[in-house]
C-alpha cells in the first residue's frame, strides 16, 4: 500500500497544521520597545532581523502546541528581552543562534532554527525522496573541539571512501573543524538539557572533500581521505541497510529505519519481510535516528503488532486502519539510543506496551512533540512543535519529557569506535538468545506468494 500523501499526514499528526487556533496572549508584535532599547532608530539591515523575530514569535503565537501557556512563556517579555541583541546580530547564523537561545526557554523538543542550506539537503529531500548530493555523514562535538562522526549512510560517498562511525574528524580540507566553513549547523533541541552540537557537512567548492580522521585514541598516524560527494538520502541508506546476519549458524534480518518520514521506508520492510528475510530465525528493527509521519511509523510497526487508532485529523475520533502489511511471527528485537525521538519513541513506547520483543540500547531523549517547518522572512526555517501526539502511544501516556526506557541497557560507545557498534553487537546477542532452542524456519509452501513487482523507492 503507497500512502502518497504521508508528508500531509506528518504535517497534521507529528508536526501540524494547526487550524483557527485560539489566541491566548494579544499580538506580541505592537509596541514593545525593548528594555531601553529604541526601534525607531533601527537600519535595514537590523529591521530585517526584527522581522524574523517577530515572524518566529507569530507563528508560535498561532501555531504553538500549547497555545493556554506557550509552556510558561511570555511572548511579549521574550520579545522585549531579545529583541535588542537580535536587531544587534549579524545576518545567518549568529542571528540563528540567538533565536535558538531565545526558543530554547520554551524547554519543549522540537522548537529549533534550521539553516535553509539545512533544511533544502537533509530534510526536504527526506520528505519527497529526491536525492541531493552529499558527502554521506554526520559529525556531533561531544567534549569542546572534539568532533567525532556520529552517521554514516549507508552507501553513501562517506562510506565507500571507508569513514567510520566513531572517527574523529581532525580536519576538513585542510583546516580545523571548529568553525570550519564547511559546518553546518543541524539544528537540535535549544530546550533539551544535555544535547551535543550536531553538524552536517557542506559539498566542498572543489568537488571533492578531503578530510583526516583519528580513529583511535592513541594514532598518531591519521587516516587521510577523499570523499566525492554523490546523490544520496536517507531512504536509499535504508534500502541499503536490509541485510541478512550470520550469527551462531542462525541468521538475522536486519533494516536501520533512518526515519519515518517517507513510505520508502514501508516498501523496504515489506519487501525484506516477503524476500530477503523469509527464512531468518529473527529480525533486528533498529530505530536509531529521526521521527517523521505517524503513518509511516504505524505502517512499519504492523508486522509486529498492532498499531493504535488513528485520526486523520486533529480533533477527529482515531480508527483502525489496514496496512496491508505481511506478518512476522518470528522473535524481533528492536534498538534504540539517545538520539531515537519522536515517532520512534512512541513506536519504542508501544513496542513494549505490546510486549513484542526486547528493546536493546539506552534511553531515549523525550522528544515527542509533532512538529512541523515554516519559512522565516530570511529563508531559515522555523521548526515548531504544533500538536502533542499522546493519542498515538498505548496507555494515552505522556511521553514528552518521559524517556522510554530499554529492557536490555547498553551504552553506545562512539568515541574511537573505529566503525563497531555495541549495541547493535548487543542487539545481536539477545536475539540469538531467543532463537537457539526454536527450530529452524523452514519455507512451508513454495508457491504460497504470486510474485510481485520489486517496490520502488
Amino acid at each position: 500500500m503507497k500512502y502518497t500523501l504521508a508528508v500531509l499526514f506528518a504535517m497534521i499528526a507529528f508536526g501540524g497544521m494547526v487550524h483557527n487556533p485560539v489566541i491566548a496572549q494579544d499580538t506580541v508584535v505592537e509596541d514593545q520597545p525593548g528594555q531601553g532599547f529604541d526601534e525607531k532608530s533601527l537600519t535595514e539591515d537590523q529591521k530585517k532581523n526584527v522581522e524574523v523575530l517577530d515572524r518566529a514569535l507569530e507563528i508560535i503565537r498561532n501555531q504553538f502546541f500549547d497555545k493556554k501557556t506557550y509552556a510558561g512563556q511570555d511572548l511579549k517579555d521574550l520579545r522585549a528581552r531579545y529583541v535588542s541583541r537580535i536587531a544587534l546580530a549579524e545576518a545567518g547564523e549568529p542571528l540563528h543562534k540567538v533565536l535558538r537561545e531565545m526558543l530554547g526557554e520554551f524547554k519543549v523538543s522540537h522548537l529549533t532554527v534550521i539553516e535553509q542550506e539545512a533544511y533544502d539537503n537533509h530534510f526536504a529531500p527526506e520528505m519527497d525522496n529526491t536525492k541531493r548530493r552529499q558527502v554521506g555523514f554526520d559529525i556531533t562535538e561531544f567534549d569542546k573541539g572534539e568532533y567525532f562522526v556520529s552517521d554514516v549512510l549507508i552507501g553513501g560517498a562517506a562510506d565507500k571512501a571507508g569513514v567510520k562511525r566513531g572517527d574523529r574528524v581532525m580536519e576538513l580540507e585542510g583546516q580545523p573543524v571548529a568553525g570550519n566553513t564547511l559546518l553546518v549547523d543541524a539544528g537540535g533541541d535549544p530546550g533539551l538539557p544535555n544535547q551535543h552540537a550536531h553538524f552536517f557537512i557542506r559539498n566542498p567548492v572543489d568537488g571533492k572533500l578531503n578530510v583526516k580522521l583519528q580513529r583511535h585514541a592513541n594514532d598518531k598516524q591519521l587516516v587521510e581521505l577523499e570523499i566525492e560527494p554523490s546523490d544520496m538520502n536517507m531512504i536509499q541508506a535504508t534500502k541499503n541497510s536490509v541485510t541478512i546476519i550470520e550469527h551462531e549458524g542462525r541468521t538475522f534480518g536486519y533494516i536501520r529505519f533512518w526515519h519515518f518520514l517517507h513510505d520508502g521506508m514501508t516498501s523496504a520492510l515489506k519487501r525484506a519481510l516477503k524476500k530477503e528475510w523469509e527464512l531468518c530465525d529473527g529480525l533486528i528493527i533498529d530505530l536509531r535516528g529521526r521521527g517523521g509521519s505517524p503513518m509511516v511509523m504505524n505502517a512499519c510497526f504492523a508486522p509486529f503488532g498492532e498499531p493504535p487508532a488513528m485520526s486523520m485529523f486533529p480533533g477527529m475520533p482515531g480508527r483502525r486502519m489496514d496496512f496491508n502489511m505481511p506478518k512476522w511471527n518470528r522473535p524481533v528485537v528492536a534498538l534504540q539510543d539517545s538520539g531515537s525521538r519522536s515517532a520512534k519513541e512512541v513506536y519504542a513506547h508501544n513496542w513494549k506496551y505490546l510486549d513484542i520483543g526486547p528493546v536493546v540500547g539506552e534511553s531515549t531523549p523525550g522528544a515527542v512533540l509533532g512538529s512541523t517547518f515554516e519559512q522565516l522572512p530570511d529563508g531559515s526555517y522555523l521548526l515548531y512543535p504544533a500538536q502533542n501526539p499522546r493519542s498515538l502511544s498505548y496507555g494515552n501516556v505522556e511521553l514528552e519529557g518521559n524517556p522510554v526506557e530499554p529492557t536490555h541497557p547498553v551504552k553506545d560507545l562512539l568515541q574511537y569506535a573505529a566503525g563497531t557498534d555495541t549495541i547493535k553487537e548487543a542487539g545481536i546477542k539477545v536475539l540469538y538468545g531467543l532463537v537457539k532452542d526454536l527450530p529452524i524456519p523452514t519455507k512451508e509452501d513454495e508457491n504460497k506468494d504470486s510474485p510481485e513487482a520489486e517496490e520502488e523507492f
